[in-house]
C-alpha cells in the first residue's frame, strides 16, 4: 500500500491559500470584493494544482531520503571523535551481525525442503561446514580485514583528501576498501587509479544501522548555532515571511494607497512558498 504523502499536501494547501489571498488582493483593483473572492479561490486552485502536478514526484520518498543522509552526516562526525581501532572494531562487528542475519534467512528458507530432499543423504560434518563458511570480519589495528580486502575507517570533519589515501597505497598489495564522510576530487581520482573502493556516509550508515549497531555510538555533541543568514533561509522561518506578508495584503485591502502593500506582501508570501519547499532543515 502505497503511503500518504501528508507533507506533499500540507505544501498545496500552503500554496492554495497563499496564491488565493494573493489573487484576491490584485483582483479587488478592478473588481467588488465579493468578485474578487469568486475569482480568487478558482485561480488559487489553479495555481496549487500545478505546484502539487510539480511536486508530487520531487516529494516521493524525499523525507527519508533527508532524514537518512543528516544520521549519515551526524554518524561519521560521530565516529571522526572516535579513534581508528574503535571504528575498525564497530565496522567489523557489524559485517559479522550482518553475515550472521543472512546466514540465519537462509538456513530458514532452505529449512523443511532441504531436510525432506536430503533425508536419505549424508549431512556434512561440523568440520566441513567451518570450512566453507566465510571467515569473520577482523579488526586488526586500525583495519578491518574481511573477504580477502583491507578495510579503513578514515573519518575526518573534512573531506578525505588524497594525501590522506597515500599512506595506505603503500600497505602491499591486498585489495583496499576506505570507509568516509567524504571525499574530494583529488581522493576520488587517486583511489580509482589505485584501486581503491571507497564507501561514503550513506554506505556506512545504511551499514551500521542494518547491522543495530548506531546505539554503540555515542551521540554527537550539539552544534554551535548558526549564523542569521543561515536561520533567514531555514524551513522553519516560512511562518515569519508567511505572517508578515499575509499581514501586508489584509493591509491593503483597508489602505487608500493598496499597491505598494501587495507587491511588498507578494515578495514576502513568495519568500515563504521558497522557504518552505526550498529552504534547509
Amino acid at each position: 500500500m502505497k503511503k500518504f504523502d501528508l507533507p506533499l499536501y500540507t505544501d498545496t494547501l500552503f500554496a492554495f491559500a497563499v496564491s488565493s489571498l494573493f489573487f484576491l488582493c490584485v483582483f479587488r483593483f478592478g473588481l467588488p470584493f465579493w468578485a474578487a473572492l469568486a475569482a480568487a479561490v478558482p485561480a488559487g486552485a489553479a495555481a496549487a494544482f500545478l505546484l502539487w502536478l510539480w511536486m508530487r514526484k520531487r516529494h516521493a520518498g524525499r523525507g527519508e531520503r533527508e532524514r537518512d543522509a543528516r544520521a549519515a552526516g551526524d554518524l561519521a562526525r560521530a565516529l571522526a571523535l572516535r579513534t581508528p581501532r574503535q571504528n575498525a572494531a564497530l565496522i567489523a562487528d557489524s559485517l559479522n551481525a550482518l553475515r550472521a542475519a543472512e546466514k540465519r534467512r537462509t538456513d530458514e528458507r532452505e529449512g523443511d525442503g532441504a531436510q525432506s530432499a536430503d533425508a536419505g543423504k549424508a549431512s556434512p560434518s561440523p568440520a566441513e561446514g567451518k570450512k566453507n563458511a566465510a571467515p569473520p570480519a577482523r579488526a586488526a589495528g586500525g583495519r578491518v580485514l574481511a573477504d580477502g580486502r583491507a578495510l579503513y575507517p578514515l573519518f575526518r570533519f573534512e573531506k578525505l583528501t588524497a594525501d590522506d589515501l597515500c599512506p595506505l597505497l603503500r600497505e602491499g598489495e591486498t585489495p583496499k576498501t576506505v570507509y568516509a564522510g567524504g571525499y574530494t576530487e583529488g581522493a576520488a581520482g587517486l583511489a580509482a587509479a589505485c584501486g581503491v573502493e571507497l564507501k561514503g556516509a550513506e554506505e556506512v550508515y545504511r551499514l551500521v544501522k542494518e547491522a543495530g549497531k548506531l546505539n554503540e555510538v555515542p551521540a554527537l555533541p550539539a552544534a554551535a548555532g548558526r549564523s542569521g543568514w543561515h536561520r533567514l533561509l531555514r524551513r522553519e522561518s516560512w511562518k515569519g515571511y508567511l505572517t508578515a506578508g499575509v499581514g501586508l495584503l489584509v493591509f491593503s485591502l483597508l489602505s487608500v494607497f493598496p499597491l505598494y502593500y501587495v507587491i511588498a506582501g507578494a515578495l514576502l508570501l513568495a519568500a515563504a512558498a521558497a522557504v518552505r519547499l526550498f529552504g534547509k532543515r
